[in-house]
């Protein structure tokens, strides 16, 4: 892009600009007043189901495929009908309830959280309607729709009747969005040419 060119057709690139701007600021200012809800209360009926992952997932705007909800929803009805107790149990007050659970939903790692009352499977239970130091005792269930860090470890052998390794190689990546988008490095080595290659990978 030249001088003349910019010249030319300064209003345009000038408006296009302010376009790409604004809608950058709405964004923002959107997701700032429409904040994530990672963790969401269920009835345990309703977390058993697809539908009911499906719904927490949107709440904390992670994109899942039906797949995953479908395998998470299993997750949980296996654990109420084995009647064990998930990995993580809330015992705490009322009003102590939502930090305790934004809490262990991070420290799990996970990407969205399932809270229900085990002692009123069909009802959900709304903790701000209870009084503050009213005790509890909730199953959270911390679902992790996409592991934080992908190891790989690649092996090619000289063909398919040498098995006799031709190339092997080992990269890792981190997750950059939230459906599951990865960003990585890694490192081949050939032993043919004797040569080690650094690699920059993008898995989604």
């Amino acid at each position: 892009m030249n001088i003349n060119f910019i010249k030319k057709y300064k209003k345009i690139i000038f408006g296009a600009l302010v376009v790409t701007i604004l809608a950058i600021s709405a964004y923002f200012i959107y997701q700032y007043f429409h904040p994530a809800k990672t963790v969401t209360n269920e009835s345990e009926q309703q977390a058993e189901t697809p539908a009911g992952v499906e719904q927490t997932a949107s709440n904390a705007k992670v994109p899942i495929s039906g797949s995953q909800a479908q395998e998470a929803a299993s997750q949980i009805k296996d654990i109420v009908s084995s009647k064990q107790q998930p990995q993580y149990v809330v015992y705490t007050t009322a009003s102590e309830a939502p930090a305790v659970e934004k809490t262990a939903q991070e420290k799990a790692g996970a990407d969205f959280a399932i809270v229900t009352d085990p002692s009123s499977p069909t009802e959900t239970v709304d903790t701000s309607k209870l009084p503050q130091d009213t005790q509890i005792s909730l199953n959270q269930y911390n679902v992790q729709a996409y592991k934080k860090t992908l190891h790989t470890i690649s092996y090619a052998p000289k063909s398919i009747d040498n098995t006799s390794p031709k190339e092997i190689g080992y990269s890792i990546s981190r997750k950059i969005t939230k459906d599951g988008k990865y960003v990585g490095v890694g490192v081949d080595y050939n032993f043919d040419d004797k040569a080690t290659m650094v690699k920059l990978e993008y898995t989604w």
